[in-house]
């Protein structure tokens, strides 16, 4: 079967999308080649497979695989691209709604960015708790994420991070589904003119860490927000990741049991083809 594809990534985090209008890739197909297109070196390369669907309560519908074939519920990045790639394709205007696995998304595109309304999360139990020498809160963004506060973000070294986050992530006594893992600093008022956070994230599925993650972002900044007691009621900051600089709005409710977000940042398209059968093999 003649499978075309678009390489595209968000800040960094990169993905392979599909388009499965006509639903001919099922569940298993849409694994199964995540697992082989996503190897770094052997195929394309990707954080995971994007296809967008046909959906009877929106534009389209969005299906995301990461490069170990599970599939995720949500992820900010990924659905940024895949907005992009609908107005592209056509398959949806500058505004559009499509549904997730956690719910339904509204985004706007303006090439190259993408804006998500992500929604409401509830953060009643978004408590501070304590994980060895580590401060944590523990947000779930469509998907599960555990924020670990660092004093000094680029100080801490990648080796670190990634055997900490691989460890929390699987910590399932904690996080009973797995855990996406954060690590933030809060790097405002340290000659910053902009309220900002450096953040980078260690992606279940993945198994490592992403130059980029939208869900991340948002969990990040409604952790740091919460962490330092803001009691305005929209806040906006600017999430700095590896690959690039999210975007983050927030509204909290007043009794600050909820909180709504949107998500920005740049979409780059980088190559589209077709995929031989080899690649497939």
């Amino acid at each position: 079967m003649k499978l075309e594809f678009t390489k595209m990534h968000g800040n960094g985090n990169d993905f392979i999308v599909l388009k499965n209008m006509d639903g001919l890739l099922t569940a298993e197909d849409l694994s199964r080649t995540a697992r082989l297109l996503c190897r770094r070196k052997l195929s394309l390369g990707a954080d995971g497979i994007l296809a967008a669907e046909k959906s009877d309560r929106a534009d389209f519908a969005m299906r995301i695989f990461n490069s170990d074939g599970s599939e995720a519920e949500m992820c900010g990045n990924g659905a940024r691209v895949l907005a992009r790639y609908a107005f592209d394709k056509n398959i949806a205007g500058k505004s559009m709604s499509f549904t997730t696995k956690a719910g339904l998304i509204k985004a706007v595109v303006e090439p190259p960015y993408a804006e998500l309304d992500m929604g409401s999360f509830d953060v009643t139990d978004a408590a501070l708790r304590k994980f060895k020498n580590f401060n944590y809160i523990f947000i779930t963004v469509g998907v599960p994420h555990c924020i670990v506060f660092v004093d000094d973000y680029d100080a801490m070294s990648i080796p670190d991070k990634v055997d900490i986050g691989r460890e929390l992530s699987r910590d399932y006594e904690r996080f009973p589904q797995g855990t996406n893992v954060s690590f933030a600093e809060i790097v405002s008022g340290k000659g910053c003119e902009y309220d900002e956070i450096k953040a980078v994230t260690y992606e279940r599925g993945v198994e490592d860490l992403t130059e980029s993650c939208g869900t991340g972002s948002v969990a990040a900044a409604i952790a740091c927000a919460l962490l330092s007691g803001e009691t305005r009621a929209t806040i906006s900051k600017r999430v700095i990741n590896p690959g690039g600089i999210n975007e983050v709005r927030l509204c909290f409710e007043p009794a600050r049991s909820s909180c709504h977000a949107w998500l920005k940042g740049k979409t780059a398209i980088v190559a589209q083809g077709e995929i031989s059968e080899e690649a497939l093999l």
